[in-house]
């Protein structure tokens, strides 16, 4: 009997631990599966993310080409105005000095030098102001595409962040579920134990009351075949 319940307390207590490793193995698989899906899901968005770049990139590279074409159309545009402007210019000069009689011809001549001489200053300073309006055009639009770039990073950095601080909170709650379950399954294991102790204990006392009952048996026995002996 003490030999069949020890077979039954051992068939138990491997019960329980294959109950217990099939949770935890259950439990595992779950969070590897979790893993595996989130891990798709940050490879789906950094390819995502790629192509966002790629766009943005050619699109800053796009409206830079375009700064660039206006750019070069109104430096060749210039001289040709300038050209226009200064013949404008000069005809309307030497007709002033006809018309207020400004001196000899000597006299006009020179103020004529004098004049082309200062429209050529007032040209070449069109010029270089027309360049350094270019440089700074040119200056603000990359700091625009630098920016452009900086924010969609920004913003790919926060969808990052946002993705793994939700894998993060997914695995903590799978967790704390689990470690729920495990408590429950134990709280449940508990009277089953408390059973198998108190059968284990029933065991032991009938067990020892056969033993101390068997004892007594046998002694009546050998006290009757004294008796017999002392009778023959």
């Amino acid at each position: 009997l003490m030999k069949k319940q020890e077979l039954l307390r051992d068939r138990e207590a491997a019960l329980w631990e294959m109950e217990e490793h099939q949770l935890q193995e259950r439990h595992q698989l779950v969070k590897q599966q979790l893993k595996d899906q989130y891990f798709l899901q940050r490879h789906e968005l950094l390819r995502k993310h790629e192509k966002e770049r790629e766009q943005m990139q050619r699109y800053n590279q796009r409206m830079t080409e375009q700064l660039k074409v206006r750019q070069q159309q109104e430096k060749a545009r210039l001289p040709k105005i300038q050209r226009s402007e200064g013949k404008t210019r000069m005809a309307m000069y030497k007709k002033s000095l006809h018309i207020n009689g400004g001196g000899s011809a000597a006299e006009q001549r020179e103020k004529i030098k004098q004049f082309s001489q200062q429209e050529e200053k007032r040209q070449k300073s069109e010029r270089l102001q027309q360049q350094q309006k270019h440089e700074n055009q040119m200056r603000d639009m990359l700091a625009q595409c630098e920016s452009n770039m900086s924010e969609l990073q920004q913003l790919q950095n926060e969808k990052c962040h946002l993705l793994v601080e939700h894998e993060t909170q997914k695995l903590k709650a799978l967790d704390e579920s689990h470690n729920q379950n495990l408590k429950e399954w134990r709280d449940k294991l508990r009277p089953r134990k408390k059973m198998e102790s108190r059968t284990a204990a029933q065991v032991g006392v009938q067990w020892r009351n056969l033993n101390s009952g068997s004892g007594r048996g046998s002694e009546p026995e050998e006290a009757g075949a004294g008796d017999v002996l002392q009778a023959e």
